[in-house]
């Protein structure tokens, strides 16, 4: 235990350590502030003008509008819902005009809209995946029969993505039918906020492996790790305590950055709207069954898996290479390779799924694995994106935690 606080110790007392936890902390409020900035609506005055509000102010104006939409998402709902929007269309011409009372749209469209974004989304061409025109939908076909609708849009959805693949079809139907329905709505915290979330997570993750990258690499150059091996626990013992003094402080930091990020956010949109369900909030056909606020929490504990499979990563390739610049590059180009194969290949590939940080990124960020349908096929067998990912990361944790113990024990001194 004395060698674990005094490994901890000598980490925190290097200046560019510090400067990087500071900057990790610094950006859970920046990265949480930006989402909440976005926000903006404008409110209709009573002598004609407009005023427009942003921040804090949009977010309290539209929860007012907001409250008269929450609830189950019931077929009847939607039904009433898209009686209102085509009532109005009649009277006034299409949303998007400018010639469309602005009054008239935030009093009765704001409200419905998402419900609405869904509906277009269910009754969308089965070939080509466009959605509907809300104005070319009978509100008759919506009775009793909206959530069966949905499964047909993602039978669709699937036979186009999937084709070859009828397991990976199978496997997303049965998915889908184990959703609670009706799905839950309370319209307030945006996209955006938890596109933010997955940033900063990449943001921990570089961060994190620029701090991990001198462990043993930077005793090689200095000359140390000579008088260490000499000592006691100067072999195995010692290579364990500085692998996990280090998780103990990402895991901290971690911890730290995410919740004060999370909370910024709930303070902001409230904590009524984490009820939603993930459908009502990203795609109709969307396969977790899971709500707003348990999304924050895999997101957390996923980039967290990730975050430190990336930097076991890092620490093998420390315990490996004389330098701390050789280190700090390789891994960098680890972090990064998903992201660069999920763009290159055009979608979800096995090299863009099973690297460590196949959940931090951009497009290929775990988030979206879960909004999407990627299934990866071998052998007649199909497998979700995103269990790939966490299967993987869990695996490579354990495995480069290992490697990096044994190259360290291994290790010649020059």
């Amino acid at each position: 235990m004395r060698l674990f606080r005094l490994e901890l110790k000598r980490i925190l007392k290097s200046r560019r350590a510090l400067i990087l936890l500071a900057i990790a902390l610094l950006l859970s409020v920046a990265m949480a502030y930006l989402p909440i900035s976005f926000e903006g609506i404008n409110r209709p005055n009573e002598d004609g003008t407009v005023t427009e509000l942003d921040g804090l102010a949009a977010i309290k104006y539209k929860k007012d509008f907001y409250k008269t939409s929450a609830g189950e998402v019931t077929p009847d709902r939607i039904k009433s819902a898209l009686e209102t929007y085509q009532s109005c269309v009649r009277e006034y011409g299409p949303v998007e005009e400018d010639g469309f009372p602005l009054a008239v749209y935030i009093e009765k469209i704001v409200p419905i809209r998402s419900w609405l974004n869904g509906l277009s989304e269910a009754f969308a061409d089965p070939l080509t995946g466009i959605g509907a025109d809300l104005m070319d939908i009978d509100p008759n076909d919506i009775d009793g029969a909206y959530y069966e609708k949905c499964a047909e849009h993602l039978q669709d959805v699937m036979r186009n993505e999937q084709r070859e693949n009828k397991t990976a079809q199978q496997k997303a139907l049965e998915k889908y039918s184990e959703l609670d329905t009706p799905f839950y709505l309370h319209s307030g915290i945006s996209k955006d906020a938890f596109d933010y979330i997955e940033f900063y997570i990449l943001f921990l993750a570089i961060l994190c492996v620029a701090i991990a990258a001198p462990t043993f690499a930077g005793e090689y150059q200095t000359g140390g790790d000579s008088i260490l091996r000499t000592t006691k626990y100067g072999h195995k013992q010692l290579a364990i305590t500085k692998i996990l003094a280090a998780f103990t402080l990402f895991v901290v930091t971690f911890l730290v950055g995410i919740t004060v990020h999370i909370l910024i956010l709930d303070a902001a949109f409230g904590t009524d709207c984490l009820k939603t369900s993930f459908q009502m909030r990203f795609s109709i056909i969307n396969l977790p069954n899971i709500n707003l606020g348990q999304l924050q929490i895999i997101l957390a504990a996923a980039g967290l898996l990730s975050v430190l499979a990336t930097v076991s990563c890092t620490l093998f390739l420390s315990a490996k290479c004389k330098d701390t610049l050789t280190v700090l590059l390789i891994s960098i180009v680890v972090l990064l390779m998903p992201l660069f194969a999920y763009v290159a290949m055009g979608g979800a590939t096995w090299l863009s799924t099973i690297l460590p940080s196949a959940g931090i990124g951009m497009q290929n960020n775990f988030l979206c694995q879960l909004a999407n349908f990627n299934y990866l096929n071998i052998g007649g067998m199909s497998f979700w994106t995103p269990h790939v990912i966490l299967i993987s990361a869990g695996m490579e944790l354990f495995v480069f935690t290992f490697l990096a113990i044994h190259s360290y024990c291994r290790h010649q001194v020059a």
